[in-house]
């Protein structure tokens, strides 16, 4: 960014366009059902919005107006300010943090008996009271009498809030902290910043728009988009005309024994992450789709052999792949300190004011390192407190609070490194209870607060804000002086898009008939109620866990360190990233397209070298573009229509 990055006006347009996406996104996704406005780490939104003013507002004003043009700091600013609060509306935090609060006594009645087993124990302040109320939110109130019943959610909201808070304040401190290792010292690629760089670049003098605008290949790309999405589209809207498909499902075609024994084998075609898959080093591309399909081998021998694999309350299939992951997260953790050892060692002077903190610069940081330790130390410490007051034993506090460790720096370093879209988290500490010491010897009310609030926050990061703050961080890596500003604008954008999807959230159902006639049933009723029906039957026929299931854990921290020790050592070509994410549902979606990128780009660069990546680059970040740009035309349809076209999954 140069030196009128953070200016008023891209300020205002990037929390104005920041919050109407907030207001607007619960209604697109649960209402209208069409493509999601965030839905990933690359939200469509930001990204459209982008290429809005980059392409058409700048051009018009270089004719008109040539002294009003955007400079390029002040659209990546914008472009910022929309990513880092695209998920708050959905499942970067509203979509499971309102229901969650409320489904207790909703879905609690005489028949499950939850309140009698464990629902009774939780502290009055962590629960929803107003029982009308909550029925209300699922279910709706007559026509005519819909409310938002704030007196209800006052108490629920003021409790739960704090909580979220204090994670946001940890994700900011966090990436403040790891800001200058990742970019700086180890310089990740950052895949996901590539697209925004280029449209954000300013044209040559007495051009209208820049030379990535001008390149044939970059419209061939999204032609190629645009007249795969019309055709799909219109057959949604009119089923004589023929659809094109890009899903297909392997287990129509493994139906015998042994091959119908790998599960759930889906396979689809995504060209924006095709065109992601492009610009990735093909030893992280190749991790992606190879540890899954290990992974699906893995779940085929352990079906042949009648191996208990009960899956967890993530999104994993099998116990195995989520402890293996949760211990390759341990690796990653610890890797990361020790590669970084120097400069967390440079953080920890600094802060404290030793003999080398005049040496030390943190001017270019987000926050100064002291303040980033502070803010660190009283997240984790609040959170703690929170969790300790609402009956949570310490042990189990301590677990959680490294679990969200490995949350945010995990998805973090797989979006920042590897340009993963989006990822889902395969396990969370009730996962790891349940499959090593079950869950006789932990109270289930402990073990219920637990779950509900890393539900809240980490069960789905598709849309997490760390890498989003992260990726607005590597925008300013040229020009210091905006980090503190850009700070600033992320801060208060987050929390204003908080308010405004808090009460879109709360106005959806309410408004619309409740929760259950909205289109998202995962979101409103199979979300909020796995954890109860797990604990529920927990209290009542203990969870039997086998301390011999962590030699998974050991398993996937021995490959993962080993494989990273292998790189850094002697530049192996397996990088190991996809242990982290080869039994979730978010890799089940992408792997055939990631696979397509990486064969694509292996064809290319064997025959045509590096002249020929670049010559094919245009189209395949055409692909992309053409997605963001028919998702948004698709969602303004979708409004018309009342009928939502999904370009990317739900």
């Amino acid at each position: 960014m140069n030196q009128r990055a953070v200016t008023p006006r891209a300020l205002f347009i990037g929390i104005a366009f920041a919050l109407f996406f907030a207001a607007v996104t619960p209604y697109n996704d649960f209402k209208v059902a069409a493509t999601y406005i965030a839905g990933t780490q690359f939200p469509i939104g930001a990204l459209f919005v982008l290429f809005f003013f980059a392409f058409a507002i700048n051009a018009l004003l270089r004719t008109v107006a040539p002294k009003a043009v955007f400079q390029r700091g002040e659209l990546l600013t914008i472009w910022t300010l929309i990513l880092v609060a695209s998920g708050i509306p959905s499942s970067g935090m509203m979509r499971y943090f309102i229901p969650e609060i409320v489904a207790h006594k909703a879905f609690a009645n005489d028949t499950n008996n939850w309140e009698q087993k464990f629902l009774g124990e939780l502290p009055k302040w962590t629960q929803f009271q107003d029982k009308e109320a909550a029925d209300a939110f699922f279910n709706g109130y007559h026509k005519g009498e819909e409310h938002i019943p704030w007196e209800a959610w006052r108490g629920p909201l003021f409790f739960w809030g704090m909580l979220a808070m204090l994670f946001l304040l940890a994700t900011f401190s966090i990436c403040t902290l790891l800001r200058r290792q990742w970019i700086e010292n180890e310089k990740f690629s950052f895949p996901l910043v590539t697209l925004p760089l280029l449209i954000a670049e300013d044209p040559e003098p007495g051009r209208k728009v820049n030379a990535f605008f001008r390149n044939p290949m970059l419209w061939g790309g999204v032609l190629f988009s645009t007249v795969i999405h019309t055709v799909k589209g219109l057959h949604l809207l009119y089923p004589s005309i023929p659809d094109i498909n890009l899903e297909w499902s392997f287990n129509d075609f493994l139906t015998v024994r042994p091959w119908n024994l790998v599960g759930w084998f889906p396979a689809r075609l995504l060209f924006m992450v095709i065109g992601i898959a492009y610009l990735l080093p093909a030893e992280v591309c190749f991790s992606l789709w190879f540890f899954f399909l290990v992974f699906k081998l893995q779940v085929l021998i352990c079906g042949l052999y009648n191996w208990l694999m009960p899956g967890p309350q993530g999104y994993s299939d099998t116990n195995f792949s989520a402890l293996q992951a949760y211990g390759g997260g341990i690796a990653l953790v610890l890797w990361t300190l020790w590669t970084g050892r120097r400069h967390f060692g440079d953080i920890v002077e600094k802060a404290l004011g030793g003999p080398r903190a005049k040496e030390i610069d943190d001017s270019g940081e987000l926050l100064s390192y002291r303040a980033a330790l502070i803010c660190l130390f009283i997240a984790y410490g609040g959170i703690a407190l929170w969790l300790t007051l609402a009956g949570v034993s310490i042990l189990l506090t301590l677990v959680s609070l490294v679990t969200m460790t490995l949350g945010l720096i995990t998805i973090s370093w797989a979006v920042c490194q590897a340009g993963l879209v989006f990822m889902a988290q395969p396990y969370g500490s009730i996962d790891i209870f349940s499959f090593l010491f079950g869950t006789a010897p932990f109270k289930t009310s402990q073990l219920f607060t637990m779950t509900r609030w890393e539900t809240m926050f980490l069960f789905d990061p598709r849309e997490m804000l760390a890498p989003s703050v992260m990726m607005g961080a590597r925008t300013t890596s040229t020009s210091p002086k905006n980090s503190r500003a850009l700070m600033t604008a992320m801060v208060v954008t987050v929390l204003l898009a908080f308010g405004v999807s808090l009460y879109a959230s709360l106005a959806l159902p309410y408004y619309n008939g409740g929760g259950n006639s909205l289109n998202n049933e995962f979101t409103y009723h199979w979300s909020p109620e796995r954890p109860l029906n797990f604990l529920g039957g927990a209290a009542s026929v203990p969870f039997k866990g086998d301390i011999s299931n962590g030699l998974h854990l050991l398993t996937g921290f021995v490959v993962f360190l080993g494989l990273l020790f292998l790189r850094a050592r002697f530049n192996f070509g397996v990088h190991p990233i996809g242990i982290l994410c080869a039994g979730v549902w978010a890799i089940k979606m992408l792997w055939l397209s990631l696979f397509v990128g990486w064969l694509a780009k292996s064809i290319i660069q064997r025959y045509g070298g590096m002249k020929g990546y670049q010559f094919f680059l245009p189209f395949f970040l055409g692909l992309v573009l053409g997605d963001v740009i028919n998702s948004a035309i698709w969602v303004g349809l979708g409004y018309a229509t009342k009928v939502g076209y999904m370009v990317m999954p739900n």
